[in-house]
């Protein structure tokens, strides 16, 4: 599954996702790199809970968590498996999406000047999943844009 992400307004967290060229959902951001997203008529909510972790609800109750392991590592649990976020090189801006030890997708900037953000995601994964680790990303790059312009 191939997400784009395209950030909306220069102060605010709100991202437009779309997959295919299609509009699939709006990120909208809040208090403490909390968001909310709907997808197919289901309302989902995105909160950080600490530095080190965020986690997915849905209606139903929890759906997945993100745990940083390491500077460069950040492990997904969600009911519907497991998947890694890992920094392959200090040197790369990409983030690798990893499956049971294999590179199986990649999360990048599309370019400095750009607002745009790729994530090519395995097929397997639910959508909200995806969103969700497209998302710990985003957040991964605000913090790293933040610290680099001294903020």
């Amino acid at each position: 599954m191939m997400l784009r992400a395209r950030r909306r307004g220069m102060f605010k967290r709100q991202y437009e996702i779309t997959s295919a060229d299609e509009a699939l959902t709006s990120l909208i951001g809040g208090r403490r790199e909390s968001c909310e997203f709907s997808l197919s008529d289901t309302d989902f909510r995105i909160e950080r809970d600490g530095r080190k972790r965020f986690l997915l609800h849905s209606p139903d109750g929890r759906v997945a968590t993100a745990e940083r392991q390491t500077g460069r590592e950040w492990a997904i649990k969600a009911t519907t498996g497991n998947l890694k976020l890992v920094k392959p090189s200090i040197w790369r801006s990409g983030w690798e999406v990893r499956q049971r030890g294999t590179r199986k997708g990649e999360i990048r900037h599309d370019g400095a000047f750009k607002r745009t953000y790729t994530a090519d995601m395995p097929a397997d994964v639910p959508p909200p999943v995806a969103v969700f680790a497209l998302y710990v990303v985003l957040v991964i790059f605000e913090r790293a844009a933040a610290a680099a312009a001294g903020g």
